[in-house]
């Protein structure tokens, strides 16, 4: 793939090679607004970035890698963070996290930060709306893995639980407890996010084929509550699917303040192990994310990569997570 250079940027935007090395040096009053903005749109209208190929040379690397979690509060986020600093502290490797709040602005804000950084790699949870961004460091053969989603027609490798099977564990159990009518409690699918699409839809066709009453409660994570105080129907043999710890904290609330029945009327999985479900009393049965096979396969990627070795042959890879009944 033909390089960028300066001089293909300076073209693009009708300036002066040194022009457009005082912007990328952030120099910018030595020139004028409109310059400034037509150097912005030619470095992002090319895809350059400063010293980009060097990167490929053993000599130029920074020995750094970048990851951008959705949210620092989801217990996923931070064990798989944790993970893979041990690997890049085993092999040398600095660790930069960011928080995205699963904000494509704030996502994009960092991917340009860390790439300015020199960065010899990045490990994504992906928002929904940088696909271009995506797309053109996938073209520059840009040593980047996904984390927990993938985004469709694009070829970057991802590593996730595989949600069906998550969700059919966690219903098969509730069945075999003698749950009546069955309850999906989660984030809103607006967003378009791989987990929340798989996990809904996951439950949906499960409960559906058994033909059994079935409740389905989203919100956002602050507004959770809410839903569930204005929703949940106690006084059913219920089976509560929980799709995330924000979830199961919202119920357990909920449970606490209505003095709830967790042992023989209502019964509960939560997706994700949260170490709250092995103290709460009663314990809350879990599906626990392949967090260790998950981190490692994603960075051993990255490593590859980086090393010029064959890239994997399919796009998206599926770990089962286990039941931790208690």
């Amino acid at each position: 793939m033909k390089k960028v250079t300066i001089k293909d940027v300076a073209q693009e935007a009708g300036v002066s090679t040194s022009t457009v090395s005082q912007y990328l040096n952030g120099r910018y009053h030595y020139m004028g607004e409109e310059t400034k903005e037509r150097v912005a749109e030619a470095v992002e209208a090319l895809g350059y970035r400063p010293n980009y190929m060097a990167r490929n040379l053993k000599s130029a690397s920074t020995k750094t890698i970048g990851i951008i979690v959705s949210n620092i509060l989801h217990h996923f986020a931070v064990s798989v963070t944790r993970k893979i600093e041990d690997y890049c502290d085993r092999d040398g490797y600095n660790l930069i996290i960011c928080n995205a709040d699963d904000d494509p602005k704030k996502e994009r804000k960092y991917i340009d930060g860390l790439l300015e950084k020199q960065v010899d790699g990045l490990i994504i949870m992906p928002t929904r709306g940088n696909d271009d961004l995506y797309r053109k460091l996938d073209a520059q053969q840009f040593p980047i893995v996904f984390i927990d989603r993938y985004v469709e027609n694009i070829d970057i490798p991802a590593f996730k639980l595989d949600n069906h099977h998550a969700i059919s564990l966690a219903i098969d159990y509730l069945n075999g407890r003698g749950a009546e009518t069955f309850y999906y409690i989660g984030a809103s699918d607006d967003m378009s996010l791989t987990p929340r699409i798989e996990r809904l839809a996951a439950f949906r066709e499960i409960v559906g084929k058994m033909g059994v009453p079935h409740h389905v409660i989203t919100a956002t994570n602050e507004s959770l509550y809410e839903k569930v105080e204005a929703e949940f129907k106690s006084g059913e043999a219920a089976g509560v699917v929980l799709a995330n710890d924000f979830a199961l904290m919202a119920f357990l609330k909920y449970a606490n303040n209505h003095d709830l029945d967790l042992e023989t009327d209502n019964h509960l999985v939560a997706i994700d192990d949260l170490p709250l479900a092995g103290v709460y009393r009663p314990e809350i049965t879990t599906i626990a994310q392949p967090i260790d096979e998950i981190a490692e396969e994603a960075y051993r990627e990255v490593m590859g990569s980086l090393q010029n070795e064959t890239s994997r042959k399919y796009p998206i890879y599926n770990f089962k997570g286990e039941l931790m009944e208690r």
